[in-house]
């Protein structure tokens, strides 16, 4: 009797192991379902490519946006190295016209 209740008892475990197979492949085919076509709402897949699109996107303006920086960063050290070339200059130019004003009259007070 051991025998007939082993064996039944065997055949109910794979049933129920057959019959756990086959609800995993249905909840795999609806998963695989719902990855590919979606539930109404765009699928993952569709999902994935419309966020790399916008990642791309994203992407070439943060790469336009910081070439733009460099140049502005590039032209604004320009202008401040001709600002201070021109402010050096001026200052030469009112130091030697202060220089020659100081002379000349020093020669005119000193000439008799």
């Amino acid at each position: 009797m051991r025998r007939k209740s082993s064996a039944t008892d065997r055949n109910t475990a794979i049933d129920y192991i057959n019959r756990d197979i086959i609800n995993i492949k249905n909840e795999l085919q609806t998963l695989n379902k719902l990855v590919r076509d979606g539930n109404g709402q765009p699928s993952l897949l569709q999902q994935v490519t419309m966020m790399r699109t916008d990642l791309d996107h994203l992407e070439s303006e943060l790469k336009e946006a910081i070439h733009d920086l460099k140049e502005t960063v590039k032209n604004h050290h320009e202008f401040s190295v001709e600002k201070n070339k021109s402010t050096w200059q001026f200052k030469s130019v009112i130091w030697a016209a202060l220089i020659s004003g100081i002379t000349s009259i020093v020669l005119h007070l000193i000439k008799p």
